[in-house]
């Protein structure tokens, strides 16, 4: 299961979820609009993913992830299709690209695959989907600067052609060995034998030993762990995505070229890759709101630097230390997912995750329109960069003041039925 959704992602991150930022510029510059059109376009797609979350989650959990999976990515291949051969203008451009890519992308690779990684594990959940979130990196590493050689050489239709194509053939057949959960294969968690129960002096009255079981909604919902992990995750994506979806123009601001930006910018993918397989390591071992704390710190030192970062002077050093601390970071933020996991269980992940995605949905829309009408205001990234080493800082903060919550327990199913 995490060979093959980690496949999926590859393909997925590289040309949807970080593969956009090559297209920002190349569509910008096409259909003749403002940096501010053009980003509010790409971030209400990856608003879209949270907007459409608590549905998508409700019937994750219902029906299974796998009834959502291959209709979702074959609407997205569809999207691509059409957008490479029948799209001209800003309007259809908009109406293809959020009503059936983003909308494919989103509820297949957002919502399915997270969904569907958990159901597998508990002890290893965190390395697992850190694993999951580690080869989507390496996506982008390598797809980014492909994309952007295929706009250059031709068009963003080409490459969008070849983005559909490449769904097609190689992420399609994946889902054949997809499976939703391991008691559909009479199987459970981490291959153990039988349910997990509490330790220590954790028993009944019967004094048998007690299952542990998963929060419901209105159980996680009550605890101050849940919505300080929102809190947090909400503003990360103030603080990130209004830069990341704007990465590739910032640095060209920064004296790089457009291919130059979009190697650097692979190259910082790459560097989350090895962070996510370190966190993902660490994060089934140390506390994970520890683990959050130190990397909003990265992302927040690595945005001042891009602040006062150049390309052509002395302060290169700062634009690197840039690429270098957010790909760090940007590695821990997969924890989010992996804490919930751990704290509230498997049986509501998926609702209790698509009320998170919601709730910050606004800041996926707000922060990089924010960032693009900056540069278009004020020919420059700078007033968009500092609040959002602001917002780091603070979610940090949030991350910090996190509590596991105590775990849930009932009798053993033979001991209910005995009685």
């Amino acid at each position: 299961m995490v060979a093959i959704t980690s496949a999926m992602a590859f393909f997925a991150s590289g040309i949807f979820f970080r593969g956009f930022t090559v297209f920002v510029p190349a569509i910008r510059d096409t259909l003749g609009i403002s940096q501010a059109r053009t980003n509010l376009i790409f971030s209400i797609a990856r608003a879209e993913g949270g907007l459409e979350g608590p549905v998508a989650g409700w019937l994750i959990d219902r029906f299974g992830n796998r009834k959502l999976l291959i209709p979702a990515i074959l609407w997205a291949v569809a999207g691509y299709l059409v957008l490479s051969q029948f799209v001209d203008s800003f309007l259809t451009f908009t109406l293809v690209y959020l009503l059936m890519v983003s909308l494919g992308n989103s509820i297949a690779f957002q919502h399915a695959l997270f969904a569907g990684i958990n159901q597998w594990f508990n002890r290893r959940r965190a390395f697992a989907i850190s694993m999951l979130a580690a080869v989507s990196s390496l996506g982008g590493l390598f797809l980014v600067p492909s994309l952007n050689f295929i706009i250059e050489r031709g068009s963003w239709q080409d490459a969008m052609l070849v983005s559909g194509i490449a769904y097609l053939v190689f992420l399609m057949p994946l889902t054949i060995f997809f499976r939703n959960r391991p008691e559909d294969m009479g199987l459970l968690p981490d291959g153990d034998a039988r349910p997990p129960v509490q330790a220590g002096t954790g028993r009944g009255a019967s004094g048998r030993a007690r299952e542990i079981r998963d929060y419901t909604v209105r159980e996680a919902l009550r605890t101050r762990a849940y919505w300080l992990l929102l809190a947090g995750a909400g503003l990360r994506q103030v603080a990130t995505l209004g830069i990341l979806v704007s990465i590739v123009p910032i640095l060209e601001t920064k004296g790089l070229s457009r291919q130059e930006a979009a190697n650097l910018t692979g190259f910082m993918f790459g560097i989350n890759f090895l962070s996510r397989l370190i966190v993902g390591y660490l994060g089934d071992r140390w506390p994970k709101s520890y683990l959050l704390f130190g990397s909003l710190l990265l992302e927040a030192t690595g945005l001042v630097c891009l602040f006062f970062g150049q390309w052509n002077d002395d302060r290169i050093v700062l634009l690197l230390l840039f690429i270098l601390l957010q790909g760090l970071g940007d590695g821990g933020g997969i924890i989010v997912w992996a804490a919930m996991g751990e704290y509230f269980g498997r049986d509501r992940f998926a609702t209790l995750r698509g009320y998170i995605t919601f709730s910050h949905s606004w800041a996926l829309i707000a922060s990089p329109v924010f960032a693009g009408w900056v540069f278009d205001k004020y020919g420059s990234y700078d007033l968009a960069i500092g609040p959002g080493a602001v917002c780091a800082a603070a979610a940090a903060l949030c991350f910090l003041a996190i509590k596991k919550p105590p775990q849930l327990t009932r009798e053993p199913a033979s001991a209910l039925s005995l009685a």
